[in-house]
C-alpha cells in the first residue's frame, strides 16, 4: 500500500520551489559545463593517443649542423641496432623557416612558416580541406595558422618572396602544438605555422639560397620500447654520428618534443584544473545541502514530531524527506548531462581546436567522466541529505514538537546591552539566532569568492608571467648558435670560411670524390716529378758517359716518365670531372671552385679549437657591443611524480653589460628567482641537474643570500663563461650565443634562434587568445554559482524567521520596516564576509595554483591585482543585492496566519 506521505510531494515542491530550483540549477549547470569539457578533453586525449601509430609519429629527431652523409647515417643506424632496438628507419625531415607574406591580411607583423616537403613515411599530415601539394608553386598550410590569419584554399601567399597557391588546409602530427622552438614556453599560433610543399616546391625554396634545417626523424621497428630504452639507443646513435664526423646540434626524443606532447599535457593539465573546479563546486554544494537539510528539518519539526507520535517509523520519514532532493538531483544530473554532451561539447572542444593542430574530432564515451561529473555530485547531495536526516531523526517526538532539535544560535536567556537601541538589539538577535547559518554563509562566501577570484586571476597571472618573460630577455637579441661562430675576423678569414661554408653545402659524396681524386692527382703529380727527376739524372749520366747500359737506363726512364704523364693526365681528368660536378651543383665555373678550394685549404674546418668566422662583416660598432655567452639545458626532478623541470644554464661574461648586477665568477653560481620560489631551495642545498644527452647528473649548490637574480619567472642557473666551460668540460674558448642590442647578420647555417622581447610579448597575446573564451565561461559559471549559493543560504535565514516576521506583521510593522530589520542584518554579514575572506582566499589560491602548476615548466606566480579583488567584492555584493530583492518579496509573502498557528 502506497504511503499517504507521497501526497505531500507536490505541496512540498510548490512551497520550496525556490530552494529546489536553486539546487536543480546549481547541479545541472555545473554538470553541463564540467561534463562537456571533461568529455571533450577525454575524447581529444583518445585522439592524441591514437596518433603515434595512425600518423606514424617519429620516436626521435636529431639535427646536424650540416647535411649528414650516408656513411654517417649508416653508422647511426648500426649503433641503434647494436642497442637492441630491432632496427630503425632514419628519414630525412628537412625544413625551411620561411618568411611569410599574405597580401589579404598583412598587418605588418613578421610571420614564419616552417616548410616541409610532403611526408609519406613519418609525421603524416591530416587534411581538413583541399589536397596534397603537387605542383612546384602549391602549398598546404596548417589549419590553426590559416584560421588565425584568414587564409583559405585558392589564395596566394609568398614564401621567401616566391608566390605559392594554397591548395590545402591540414595539420601535421609532429606539430600538434605550434612551437617555433622546442624551448619556448607556449604555442605561437599567431605568427608561426607549418606548411607542406611538393618535392619540386622544396627544391625551388632551396634554389633561393637559404639553408634548410638538416633534421632527421627516427622511428624504431620495436614499438614497445620504453622511453629509457629509446634514450639509450639515441645516445648510442649520437656517439656514432659524432665519431663519424657529424656535428649534432640537437637530439629530441618524442617524449620531450613539445610539438608532439604539449597538447596532451595541456589537455591533461586543464582537465585537472576543471576537476579541481568541480571539487570546489561540490564542496560549495555540500555547504548548501547541509544548511538546506537542517532548515528543512527545523521547518518541518512539528510535522515530523506529529508523524512519529502517530506511529510512523523513522525509516519511512527519512525516505520521504530524502526522496524529493534525490529526485531533483537525479533530474538535474540527466538534464546537465544532456546539455553537456550536446550543447557544451562543441564550445569546449573548440577551446583546444582553436589552439592546437589536431586531426578531425570524434567523441568517445568515458565512464570515468560520467562518475566524476554526475555520480559524485548526486551522491554528495543524497549522502549529505541522508546524513543530516539521520542525525536529526535521533531526537524524540516531543523534542520535534517543541522545536528543540537545533543546537545552533544562542540560548533564549542571553541578555543584550540595554544601551543599544531596539533596532540594533533586534538585528543582533537575528544574527545570534542564526549564528550557525551565518558561519556557514561566511565559509560558503569564501569558497564562492575563491571560485570567482580563481576565474578572474588566471588571465592577469598569465599576463604577468608573460611580462616577466619579457623582462628575462636581457638584450634586444639573444642569438643561440648551433656551434661557436666568431663575428670578428679579417676579410681573408671571412672569404676562407665563406668558401668552406659553400663547399660544405655540396653533397657529401661529391666532396669525398673530389678529395679522393685530388689525393690521386697529388700522388700522380709526385710520381711524375719523381719520374722527371729520374729521367733528368739518366740523361745527364748518358751525356757524361755514353754506354749501352746508360742508354738502356735513359730509355727506361723515358718510358717511366711517359707512363707517369699518362697517369697524371688521367688523374687530372678525374679531378676536373669531380670539380665540374661540384661546379654544376653550385652554378659556378671550374676556376671558381678551384679558387674556393684554394681558399678553404687555409682552414682546418674539423679542428675543435678553431671557430668558424662569420662571412658577413657586421662592423666594429656592432661587434663591440655584442657579448658572447653559452647556454645549455638540464633537467631537475620536481619530485612527487610530477616529472622533470627544464633548467637553462647560462655561462655569461663577468661584469656583463647585459646581465646587470649578476655576481658570477670564481665558481659562484646564481639561481633565477623563479627556481627558488618554485622549489624552495634551502641555503647550502645541493641541486642535482640531469643531463639527458650525456646521461649524467651535475651538481650545483644554492648558497643562499646573494645567489638569486631575475624575476620570479626566471628558471635559469647562471655562472661565468669560464666556469660554464669547466663545468661542462668544454674547450676554454667555447660559446654558443651572442647577446646584442643591435641586430647582427649571422650565417644562417650556424644560427639556431633569435630570442627577442617582442617574441615574449607574442606569448602574452597567445595566452589571451587561448584563455579568453575559457575565462568567460569560468566567470559566468562562478557568478551563477555565487547567485544561487547566496540565494539558498540567505533564504534559509528568512525561512527560519518566518514566524517572527508574521508576529511583527501582526504588531503592525510594515513590510519595508521588517525588511530593514532582517535583510540588513544579512547584508551586513555578507559585506563583512566578502571583505574579510579575501586574504584567506588569496592564500588558498596561492597554494592551489602551486599544486596545480607544479607539473608545468616554468614558475607561474599567482598575481591577483587589486582590481580583481575589487571585482570579486563588487560582483559578490551586486549578486547579493539581486538576491535581496527576492528576499524582500519573500517577506511580503509571509502570511499573518502563521503567527496564530500553535507551535507546540
Amino acid at each position: 500500500m502506497a504511503s499517504p506521505l507521497r501526497k505531500r510531494f507536490p505541496r512540498e515542491l510548490k512551497n520550496n520551489l525556490g530552494k529546489y530550483l536553486g539546487i536543480f540549477l546549481l547541479m545541472s549547470v555545473t554538470i553541463a559545463l564540467t561534463s562537456g569539457f571533461l568529455l571533450a578533453a577525454h575524447s581529444i586525449g583518445v585522439i592524441i593517443d591514437d596518433m603515434p601509430e595512425k600518423y606514424s609519429i617519429e620516436d626521435a629527431r636529431f639535427t646536424t649542423a650540416f647535411e649528414a652523409t650516408d656513411e654517417q647515417l649508416d653508422a647511426a643506424a648500426d649503433a641503434a641496432n647494436d642497442a637492441g632496438t630491432g632496427g630503425m628507419d632514419i628519414v630525412r625531415n628537412w625544413s625551411f623557416d620561411a618568411d611569410f607574406n599574405h597580401a589579404q591580411g598583412d598587418d605588418g607583423r613578421d610571420r614564419t612558416l616552417r616548410i616541409y616537403q610532403h611526408r609519406t613515411q613519418v609525421d603524416l599530415a591530416a587534411y581538413a580541406e583541399g589536397r596534397v601539394p603537387e605542383a612546384a608553386d602549391e602549398v598546404a598550410i596548417d589549419r590553426v595558422f590559416a584560421t588565425n590569419n584568414d587564409i583559405s584554399v585558392g589564395e596566394e601567399v609568398e614564401l621567401f618572396g616566391q608566390r605559392f597557391t594554397v591548395c590545402g588546409i591540414m595539420t601535421t602530427s609532429d606539430n600538434q602544438a605550434l612551437f617555433q622552438n622546442n624551448s619556448d614556453f607556449t604555442v605561437n599560433t599567431l605568427t608561426f605555422g607549418v606548411a607542406e610543399v611538393s618535392e619540386s616546391g622544396f627544391a625551388a625554396l632551396e634554389a633561393t639560397g637559404h639553408q634548410p634545417a638538416y633534421t632527421y626523424s627516427v622511428r624504431f621497428a620495436d614499438r614497445d620500447l620504453t622511453v629509457a630504452q629509446r634514450t639509450d639507443a639515441e645516445k648510442d646513435m649520437m656517439r656514432a654520428l659524432s665519431t663519424a664526423g657529424a656535428t649534432v646540434d640537437d637530439l629530441t626524443d618524442s617524449s620531450a618534443n613539445q610539438g608532439i606532447g604539449y597538447a596532451a599535457d595541456d589537455v591533461s593539465g586543464d582537465s585537472t584544473m576543471w576537476s579541481v573546479l568541480l571539487y570546489m563546486i561540490i564542496v560549495i554544494m555540500a555547504f548548501v545541502f547541509v544548511v538546506l537539510t537542517s532548515g528543512t528539518i527545523e521547518e518541518e519539526s512539528a510535522i515530523i514530531g506529529t508523524l512519529l507520535a502517530s506511529g510512523y517509523r523513522r525509516r519511512e520519514l527519512v525516505t520521504h524527506y530524502l526522496a524529493l532532493p534525490a529526485a531533483v538531483g537525479i533530474t538535474a544530473a540527466v538534464v546537465g548531462n544532456v546539455a553537456g554532451y550536446t550543447l557544451m561539447s562543441e564550445p569546449m572542444r573548440n577551446l583546444y581546436y582553436g589552439s592546437y593542430s589536431l586531426p578531425p574530432y570524434y567523441a568517445t564515451w568515458s565512464w570515468g567522466v560520467f562518475a566524476q561529473t554526475t555520480v559524485l555530485p548526486v551522491a554528495t547531495l543524497v549522502g549529505i541529505t541522508l546524513l543530516g536526516l539521520l542525525r536529526k531523526m535521533g531526537h524524540t517526538p516531543l523534542e520535534f514538537l517543541r522545536h528543540e532539535t537545533s543546537k545552533g544560535g544562542v540560548k533564549r536567556g542571553f541578555a543584550l546591552p540595554e544601551r543599544l537601541s531596539f533596532i540594533a538589539r533586534f538585528r543582533m538577535r537575528v544574527f545570534l539566532r542564526n549564528l550557525g547559518n551565518f558561519a556557514t554563509l561566511f565559509v560558503g562566501i569564501g569558497f564562492a569568492s575563491m571560485l570567482l577570484l580563481f576565474s578572474l586571476a588566471i588571465l592577469p597571472t598569465m599576463t604577468h608571467y608573460a611580462e616577466n618573460l619579457h623582462n628575462n630577455v636581457v638584450a634586444e637579441h639573444m642569438y643561440t648558435l648551433k656551434a661557436p661562430l666568431e663575428v670578428e675576423g679579417t676579410q681573408e678569414d671571412r672569404d676562407a670560411w665563406a668558401a668552406v661554408s659553400e663547399l660544405q653545402g655540396v653533397k657529401g659524396d661529391k666532396l669525398s670524390a673530389m678529395e679522393d681524386t685530388g689525393d690521386a692527382l697529388q700522388d700522380a703529380g709526385d710520381a711524375l716529378q719523381a719520374a722527371a727527376d729520374t729521367l733528368q739524372n739518366a740523361a745527364a749520366a748518358l751525356t757524361a758517359s755514353p754506354s749501352t747500359e746508360a742508354m738502356r737506363a735513359a730509355t727506361n726512364a723515358q718510358d717511366a716518365f711517359t707512363h707517369a704523364q699518362d697517369d697524371f693526365a688521367t688523374a687530372q681528368d678525374s679531378f676536373y670531372e669531380t670539380v665540374d660536378d661540384i661546379a654544376d651543383e653550385l652554378g659556378k665555373s671550374r676556376d671558381d671552385v678551384l679558387d674556393m678550394v684554394d681558399k678553404a685549404a687555409n682552414v682546418d674546418a674539423d679542428s675543435d679549437t678553431m671557430h668558424p668566422v662569420n662571412t658577413v662583416d657586421n662592423g666594429a660598432a656592432k661587434i663591440a657591443q655584442a657579448e658572447k655567452y653559452a647556454v645549455y639545458s638540464l633537467e631537475y626532478d620536481r619530485g612527487e611524480g610530477s616529472g622533470t623541470e627544464s633548467i637553462t644554464v647560462y655561462g655569461v661574461p663577468e661584469d656583463s653589460r647585459y646581465w646587470d648586477d649578476l655576481a658570477v665568477g670564481d665558481g659562484h653560481v646564481v639561481f633565477g628567482n623563479g627556481l627558488i620560489d618554485k622549489f624552495r631551495f634551502a641555503d647550502g642545498q645541493t641541486v642535482n641537474l640531469y643531463d639527458k644527452y650525456e646521461d649524467e647528473t651535475r651538481e650545483v649548490t644554492y648558497e643562499g643570500d646573494g645567489c638569486a637574480w631575475g624575476t620570479k619567472s626566471d628558471m635559469a642557473v647562471y655562472m661565468s663563461l669560464d666556469d660554464f666551460n669547466h663545468f661542462f668540460g668544454n674547450d676554454a674558448g667555447y660559446f654558443n650565443g651572442y647577446a646584442s642590442d643591435q641586430a647582427l647578420d649571422l650565417d644562417a647555417r650556424y644560427l639556431a634562434s633569435d630570442l627577442t622581447p617582442e617574441s615574449m610579448d607574442a606569448i602574452g597575446e597567445q595566452f589571451v587568445g587561448m584563455m579568453d573564451d575559457m575565462i568567460g565561461m569560468l566567470v559566468g559559471l562562478s557568478v551563477f554559482i555565487f547567485l544561487v549559493f547566496m540565494y539558498l543560504l540567505t533564504k534559509s535565514v528568512i525561512d527560519r524567521s518566518a514566524r517572527a516576521i508574521s508576529y511583527m506583521k501582526v504588531f503592525g510593522y510594515r513590510d519595508s520596516e521588517i525588511s530593514r530589520l532582517y535583510v540588513r542584518s544579512i547584508t551586513l554579514t555578507v559585506a563583512v564576509s566578502l571583505v574579510v575572506c579575501q586574504p584567506l582566499i588569496i592564500g588558498g589560491l596561492t597554494l592551489l595554483f602551486r599544486a596545480m602548476l607544479l607539473a608545468y615548466n616554468g614558475n607561474i606566480e599567482i598575481y591577483v591585482p587589486m582590481a580583481a579583488i575589487a571585482e570579486v567584492i563588487a560582483i559578490g555584493f551586486a549578486t547579493y543585492l539581486a538576491v535581496a530583492l527576492l528576499h524582500i518579496r519573500c517577506i511580503k509573502r509571509v502570511p499573518l496566519a502563521l503567527a496564530l498557528k500553535v507551535q507546540e
